[in-house]
């Protein structure tokens, strides 16, 4: 390439820009993101965008003098116990750290993120009132109950509800509280903020009860320490019902389009926002089609939910016959649209990502990007 480089951000930044709608913890337990191959530090001007990385997309990379690339899938899945550079992914990652090209992959923490790759897709057919299909256990919900002194209260309020705790619908800095005395005794070497050491005392003591989600639970209640008054704070964490989530993140969407459409008119909708030519269905279609459920990748494993959602059609990929059987037996209409089909364009929405948070940064859309499924 001739034109120069102007070294204005480093991976790092890109990771956190991809990171802040898409964290890490969203994940699956099997999955491997983040970092694959390269640095953190290293400086970045040009990244390449990708579903996949293969041997095509690396040569792209170093013909076009890319600093990164940033892939949907995996580069590395499984552990690697060996790296033989003679062929295949040893070769390829020879390669990369040869011209100093790093690898960084968001798979299922971009599916599962509220306004991830399943998002877009259902944004792009024009779903209204979107929520996750299967809510992330990461979203799960906890009662916090902090016992302060009524001198104190108005402060500990504000500490939760400006750090998101309390939000119930939508309502935000909700809470309940009760009046209550609470009784304690300091003991040698303590330094109580009320009382005497090894006298019992009684003090007047608000119980606050908020809602909080899973990842608050982390910084939260050390920000509450901070101006709680008691050199140790009495409070409580209970988990609430594994059915309750902040219904934010998770596998898939669910919704409603504005206008009702027939079958066929919405199959030409679906490729049109998708780009693709051909489709596959499996069950009877309904009259018309309200209410969309979608997994990007391969979602079978999802139908039942769609179906117990009162979904009109249930969208994702990888489809396999006795699954298109049992569409045809719970009377759920399937599009089966591939998996590449449905995830392609996840290039547009990292793009997106990383413009708004790296303007500087020159993001490409790989061109040997493919679908290893070919239709003759």
């Amino acid at each position: 390439m001739d034109s120069v480089k102007k070294e204005q951000y480093r991976n790092s930044d890109i990771f956190k820009a991809i990171e802040r709608n898409a964290p890490r913890y969203l994940a699956e337990k099997w999955d491997n993101v983040g970092l694959q191959v390269g640095s953190y530090s290293h400086p970045v001007c040009r990244v390449l965008l990708t579903l996949d990385v293969t041997p095509d997309v690396v040569e792209e990379a170093i013909e076009k003098d890319i600093d990164l690339i940033v892939s949907h899938h995996p580069f590395l899945f499984n552990g690697v116990k060996s790296i033989c550079v003679d062929d295949g992914k040893g070769q390829l990652i020879d390669a990369l750290i040869a011209h100093k090209i790093s690898v960084y992959s968001a798979h299922t923490n971009l599916d599962a993120a509220e306004y991830g790759l399943n998002y877009f897709i259902a944004k792009a057919l024009g779903l209204e009132e979107m929520r996750p299909l299967s809510n992330s256990p990461k979203d799960r919900l906890y009662k916090l109950v902090v016992f302060v002194p009524e001198s104190h209260t108005e402060a500990i309020l504000q500490v939760m509800g400006d750090n998101g705790a309390g939000y119930v619908g939508k309502y935000s800095h909700c809470s309940f509280r009760a009046v209550g005395k609470g009784t304690f005794k300091p003991l040698s070497e303590s330094k109580p903020f009320i009382g005497s050491e090894n006298q019992v005392e009684t003090v007047a003591e608000d119980r606050i009860e908020t809602v909080i989600d899973n990842e608050m639970a982390k910084s939260l209640i050390q920000k509450i320490k901070a101006v709680h008054p008691y050199e140790t704070m009495a409070y409580d964490l209970y988990p609430m019902d594994e059915s309750l989530t902040k219904e934010a993140n998770g596998p898939g969407k669910i919704g409603d389009l504005s206008t009702a459409l027939l079958p066929q008119d919405f199959l030409e909708k679906l490729k049109s926002a998708l780009g693709l030519k051909l489709v596959r269905t499996a069950g009877k279609p309904p009259q018309v089609i309200k209410r969309i459920a979608l997994c990007t990748g391969a979602g079978a494993e999802f139908m039942g939910l769609a179906k117990v959602r009162n979904a009109d059609v249930y969208v994702t990929g990888d489809l396999k016959y006795h699954e298109a059987q049992s569409a045809h037996e719970n009377h759920l209409w399937v599009v089966d649209a591939g998996h590449y089909g449905t995830e392609h364009q996840v290039v547009l929405l990292l793009k997106e990502m990383i413009a708004a948070n790296c303007p500087g940064v020159e993001t490409i859309i790989s061109e040997k990007m493919c679908d290893f499924l070919e239709i003759h």
